[in-house]
This record gives structure tokens, C-alpha cells and sequence, in this order.
């Protein structure tokens, strides 16, 4: 069994942009009920808002932190995004009193049906692990600098949103509509959502540089380290 990374290593902001990411998910699950409509008449989930932050920081692990903390924090997430499903599922079963009147609206919006919550978490964490691994499979070409960064940026989210979708969409749709808009469906979200990672690519780029310049500034001067692509520490 491998271990946890040593918490003496582990800075206020790795903590807090790894808080950011789980909070970011759960808010996520939660207006991915709400369909917005965007320009140019692209129909989307709520969800739409969190995409860059969850993206970003999702590089920003895989990047500064290696393979093996981008995975932890997705370990975190599901726990968190299960407890938050089982805590709303309990609230929602609990009898109201009578002059409470929101019950359904409360319902709609907080609550899942067990097919649509299997097909979420399943999603979720074999498409993220999809994704984790060839990031960290092209991570190994350069272990100890940023380069080639985009590409695998890019990449890795475009495997890793394919076997997503074909998780989800399949799991939480088929049977509920026609087979050719379901592979419009998966189709079309696999593109926009690369496409989106594409379109951030320089914000994730600054981003990955300043987390990755503070950590180097926040160690001892004579002990310098970055993190490679499976988490070991390579001195600088």
C-alpha cells in the first residue's frame, strides 16, 4: 500500500486549493440542475461556472503536486460529493410539517435519482483517473519542468472526457431518449468542454507557474524542491 504524502510537506496553499476543488464539485453537483442557455442558443448545466476552477486546479495538481495528490483529491471528492448526496437524501425522506410547503421544489432541486447519482460518481472517478493517468503518463517525458504542459493539459482532458461521457450519458439516459441524440449528446459535450480547456489554456498556464514559483519560494533556500510527476520530490 503507498502512503500518503507527508503532511510537513504539504503548504497552506496546496491545502487550500485542494479544499477549493472539493468545494467546487459539490457546489457543482448542485446547479447541474439548473440548464442555462448560453449564446449562440448552446444549452448548458449550471455547471458551467465551476468548469474553469475545477479544470484549472485539476491541472495544477496533476502539475506542481504529481499523480499521486491529484488522485488523493479526487478520493476526497467523491467521499464529500457521497456525503453530501446520503445527508440530502436523508433530509428529503424526513417528514415535513404541514406549513411547509417547499418540499418538492426542495426535492428538485437537491434531490437524485439512484440512477442518475450511479452514473455521476462512476463517471466522475474513472473518467478523472482516466484522465490523472496520462497526464501523468506524459508528465514522465519532462518529470521536472513545464514543459509541454499544454499538450498535456489538453489531452488528458479530452481522454478523460470521453470516458466520462460515455459513462454518464449512457447510464443516466439511455432508454429515456433516441440513440442519435444521445451520441449527439456525448459528442457535443466532449467538444465543448475540450474546447473550453483550450480556450483557459493561458489562464491554467498562469496559474500553474505561480503556484508552482510559490512552492519553490516557500521551502528553505538551501533545500529546494519541485514535485514530479509521481509525487517525489526532485531537488533544485
Amino acid at each position: 500500500m503507498k502512503k500518503l504524502p507527508n503532511i510537513k510537506n504539504i503548504s497552506f496553499l496546496q491545502l487550500a486549493l485542494t479544499m477549493l476543488f472539493v468545494v467546487s464539485l459539490l457546489v457543482s453537483n448542485v446547479i447541474t440542475s439548473k440548464q442555462v442557455l448560453l449564446p449562440f442558443g448552446i444549452v448548458m448545466t449550471g455547471a458551467v461556472f465551476i468548469f474553469p476552477i475545477t479544470y484549472i486546479l485539476s491541472d495544477v495538481f496533476s502539475e506542481v503536486y504529481g499523480y499521486r495528490w491529484s488522485r488523493l483529491t479526487a478520493y476526497m471528492a467523491f467521499a464529500a460529493n457521497l456525503f453530501m448526496v446520503i445527508v440530502f437524501s436523508l433530509v428529503i425522506v424526513t417528514p415535513a410539517p404541514s406549513f411547509w410547503v417547499h418540499q418538492e421544489a426542495f426535492q428538485t432541486v437537491l434531490g437524485n435519482t439512484p440512477r442518475i447519482l450511479v452514473a455521476s460518481l462512476l463517471a466522475f472517478m474513472i473518467g478523472d483517473f482516466v484522465n490523472d493517468r496520462v497526464f501523468k503518463k506524459m508528465k514522465e517525458k519532462y518529470p521536472a519542468s513545464h514543459k509541454g504542459f499544454g499538450w498535456r493539459a489538453i489531452l488528458s482532458s479530452f481522454a478523460g472526457e470521453v470516458i466520462d461521457s460515455l459513462i454518464f450519458l449512457p447510464i443516466a439516459f439511455l432508454g429515456k431518449m433516441s440513440i442519435n441524440n444521445l451520441v449527439v449528446m456525448l459528442i457535443m459535450q466532449v467538444i465543448i468542454k475540450t474546447g473550453y480547456e483550450i480556450i483557459i489554456l493561458p489562464i491554467t498556464y498562469k496559474v500553474v507557474h505561480t503556484v508552482s514559483k510559490y512552492e519553490k519560494g516557500s521551502q528553505p533556500n538551501e533545500s529546494k524542491t519541485i514535485y514530479s510527476y509521481d509525487n517525489k520530490q526532485i531537488q533544485k
